[in-house]
């Protein structure tokens, strides 16, 4: 309470009592009644900041019980380029397509610690053809990739629609990153499949330069265990790179075969320009019979020519064994990538196909809505203006 206040009103009832006393004394006595009554209210108010607070019964929520640094971030990137054709039997093309560098996208994700060291994290990615505005992969709405999972100091292990590691191990050796034009795009050297459904993946961290991932995914078919396991080992050590990755297909991706695919890759930092190959092998056993295998090999670069322009060079060879006829593929492609932006960067990209007798290889997006057609052993080349923009 305040003090000053009492007072005032004290001297107030005083001043208002007063003309009607008719003796000295009992103003007096009234003046004194008004004191004990200031002096107990001083005491009370004493009391009560001396006095413990008793302890609040509603629950208090902490940050961690909520989760703490929670994020959530909405992103994309859309990827445009108009593409000129020409080579094959059956004429030249002119077109403006999606995903000349990168297939266009849309997506979120985000994560929340759930305890000092564990976090929860998600991702859900939309892919997109921007020319026409439909979804991408076969129409799928989360198609690029759809998991949650934790991780920690131990690693990560996520659950859902996710990337294989034998493809993440490939592309990250194709100096072009399966782009227009790149060797692993058109066929030459085998990615696998680009995403399992139903799949497990562990990620382990880094120690001493070496990295692995390790994904299993299920056919989840009743009387059935067509499954996919792949590993991908990576080592990395100042400008040298080196990456190990193999792929079991059971019948998962292609219902008609099992698929075993095995892949090295290495790279060395030399100044600005990144030098780049890589070696695939690929055995396809139909349920059908007739095995085939297959061998292929790519080298490249990636040079940073000028603070904002970046040179990419590539060259790659693919064949069966024993096919006949030859389906013999080989691919040499150019191209300029410069940022022009914060979150935009233009690029320009020349490539050239020659196929044997067997083969009908074509230059294409990572993520097109079409591409290019020829008859086998035609010969085909593209030209790709792009522009690509990213939030």
């Amino acid at each position: 309470m305040n003090k000053k206040l009492i007072a005032m009103a004290a001297a107030t009832v005083i001043a208002a009592l007063a003309p009607g006393l008719s003796h000295a004394g009992e103003i007096d006595d009234l003046k004194q009644a008004m004191q004990k009554m200031q002096d107990r209210l001083a005491q009370l108010e004493t009391q009560q900041k001396e006095a413990p607070r008793p302890a609040s019964t509603a629950p208090v929520l902490s940050a961690g019980s909520l989760g703490a640094n929670a994020n959530v971030t909405l992103y994309g990137k859309l990827d445009l380029f108009a593409e000129y054709n020409r080579g094959g039997g059956q004429g030249k093309r002119l077109a403006l397509e999606s995903g000349g560098l990168n297939g266009s996208r849309l997506g979120v994700k985000g994560g929340a610690d759930i305890n000092d060291g564990l976090r929860a994290v998600f991702q859900l990615e939309s892919g997109i053809f921007a020319n026409k505005g439909t979804l991408a992969q076969g129409g799928r709405f989360f198609g690029r990739q759809a998991y949650a999972g934790l991780e920690g100091a131990w690693g990560r292990l996520t659950a859902g629609r996710q990337y294989s590691p034998l493809y993440n191990s490939v592309i990250s050796f194709d100096p072009f990153e399966q782009g227009y034009g790149s060797p692993t795009t058109d066929g030459n050297v085998s990615t696998g499949s680009t995403r399992f459904d139903s799949s497990l993946v562990y990620a382990t961290p880094k120690y001493a330069g070496l990295s692995a991932n390790l994904m299993v995914a299920f056919g989840g078919e009743t009387g059935k265990t067509h499954d996919a396991a792949a590993l991908a080992v990576n080592y990395e050590n100042g400008p040298f790179g080196l990456g190990v990755a193999y792929q079991n297909d059971d019948h998962v991706s292609v219902s008609t075969a099992v698929v075993r695919q095995g892949f090295v890759g290495a790279s060395y930092q030399l100044k600005a320009t990144k030098l780049m190959a890589g070696f695939g092998h690929v055995e396809n056993n139909p349920d059908s019979g007739g095995s085939t295998t297959r061998r292929e090999w790519m080298i490249g670069s990636q040079t940073a020519a000028t603070a904002t322009g970046q040179l990419l060079l590539a060259y790659a060879e693919g064949r069966t064994q024993d096919a006949s006829p030859s389906n013999k593929g080989s691919v040499a492609t150019i191209g300029w990538v410069e940022t022009i932006g914060a979150q935009s960067r233009v690029y320009g990209i020349l490539s050239g196909h020659k196929n044997s007798a067997g083969s009908a290889l074509v230059p294409m997006g990572t993520s097109s809505a079409g591409n290019y057609t020829i008859n086998p052993g035609d010969d085909a080349f593209g030209l790709a203006l792009g522009y690509q923009y990213w939030f």
